[in-house]
């Protein structure tokens, strides 16, 4: 596969949106907003308003070279110029773009919250905010975040209600907000905990379960209760995490929530006789209570519980089987359109790809999980995204995916050996870089892998 050098999209990128945006200021299809810079033999007439600032969006734009900071600044300065300006959400949404890439969330939230007075119910903004919020790390900002939290939470479910029942062939529509609602409790609670406020994380972790039952979450409930001392709680969340009939790919985890279930059931019992039992026990309470969540939901994947025998979908329509990978190292990233941080991950993980560029044992695939895909063609289009884009088809509820940006490593052997929920973009890089040449690193004597497929 050609690859593709990361930093020129994005120079091309924003020349294209400067054009769009030059050429929506004037009225203008493009092709006349570029025809229009033509000289002319004659006397020139006399520039409208329209054009003025035409020409200093474009000059706003072309001036930056590709500097985020540089463009954050001229677009701040076309907004002073011109502050009626007809495009000004199209402006303030770059700029807050640009910002979460510069690493500079304090601007995302001055023009965020500007474009929220505009669009108070889009959860993409609302998600934009929360994070850029996070990234300031300060216990003003992480009250701020929990309101914006609670305002999505407000927006999720106000959209679930209207949201209609969906046909039998849109695989998946009944799950959308529903896990959209229980990420954004997740998220709160998160922020809950990090504050100390404990019983509003519980309360919260307990809502996203409600919402969207998982292993992960069920967990999250066993170390809150933990922290709060409360053994029976905890012993309760741990055996649904350990008891959930959903097959975990890592073993490692799966055996972290065995130790914890173990330590909390003694602490509770002194020993760990009659644990077994009530291990069987949820298992079969859990079976009966999500049985409509296995139900051929996606049929080309029912009752596979290796993620590389997963046949997942590429966005032209074609199938991409996960097969073909085995014997290589694999990174996904799971991420959404509507999620806010996944556009900046994205980025970033272009960044990790040329960083590898030469090296055969790696792979790289970025795995959708929007049960509306109706928006996934543009979405790429607009962020000018090489790396292979893939349909998840299944395969995000296999490995537990709740919150996103979620990135995954699969060593040769197929096994998990490093996942990351969240994105902290400071370490995003050093960190996904270094996991992956420690996987890359690795004897594939010691995974017991085979050489992949020629």
């Amino acid at each position: 596969m050609e690859t593709r050098n990361v930093w020129g999209v994005r120079i091309t990128l924003r020349l294209a949106l400067g054009l769009c945006l030059v050429a929506a200021c004037r009225q203008l299809p493009l092709g006349a907003a570029q025809s229009a810079a033509k000289p002319v033999e004659e006397k020139l007439p006399a520039k409208t308003p329209s054009e003025d600032e035409g020409k200093a969006l474009q000059e706003a734009f072309q001036s930056a070279e590709n500097n985020p900071q540089a463009l954050i600044k001229n677009l701040e300065d076309f907004l002073t110029r011109f502050p009626k300006t007809s495009r000004r959400e199209l402006v303030l949404r770059t700029i807050c773009r640009e910002a979460m890439e510069a690493n500079a969330p304090g601007v995302t939230v001055k023009y965020g919250e500007m474009l929220l007075e505009m669009s108070p119910d889009d959860p993409g903004l609302l998600s934009m905010l929360i994070e850029a919020l996070e990234r300031q790390n300060d216990a003003t900002s992480r009250a701020r975040a929990i309101d914006y939290a609670t305002r999505l939470i407000v927006v999720g479910e106000k959209l679930s209600d209207q949201t209609p029942t969906p046909k039998s062939s849109e695989k998946g529509g009944q799950e959308k907000w529903p896990r959209r609602l229980a990420a954004v409790y997740t998220h709160r609670a998160t922020l809950y905990e990090d504050s100390g406020e404990l019983d509003k994380a519980l309360a919260d972790y307990e809502q996203s379960y409600q919402a969207y039952p998982s292993s992960r979450t069920a967990e999250h409930l066993g170390d809150v209760a933990s922290k709060k001392s409360d053994s029976a709680r905890g012993v309760d969340y741990y055996l649904t995490a350990f008891a959930f009939p959903e097959k975990d790919p890592d073993p490692s985890h799966r055996q972290e929530i065995r130790r914890k279930l173990g330590s909390a059931y003694v602490a509770l019992h002194r020993s760990e006789k009659g644990m077994g039992d009530m291990v069987l026990l949820r298992y079969d309470q859990l079976m009966q209570q999500l049985a409509g969540r296995f139900s051929n939901e996606h049929p080309q994947n029912a009752g596979r519980h290796d993620p590389f025998e997963f046949v997942l979908e590429r966005t032209d329509g074609t199938p991409l089987r996960l097969a073909d990978y085995r014997g290589k190292v694999m990174v996904m990233d799971f991420w959404a359109t509507w999620c806010g941080p996944c556009r900046l991950e994205g980025k970033l993980f272009e960044r990790v790809r040329e960083n590898f560029r030469m090296e055969s044992g790696a792979a790289f695939l970025a795995v959708n999980v929007d049960e509306d895909r109706s928006s996934v063609p543009a979405f790429l289009k607009e962020e000018g995204w090489s790396v292979p884009v893939a349909y998840a088809l299944g395969l995000d509820q296999l490995l537990g995916v709740v919150g996103l940006p979620t990135v995954v490593i699969f060593d040769r052997a197929g096994r998990v050996v490093y996942r990351q929920e969240g994105l902290d973009p400071e370490s995003f890089v050093e960190e996904l870089d270094k996991r992956l040449r420690e996987a890359l690193h690795q004897p594939a004597a010691a995974t017991g892998a085979t050489s992949p497929p020629a």
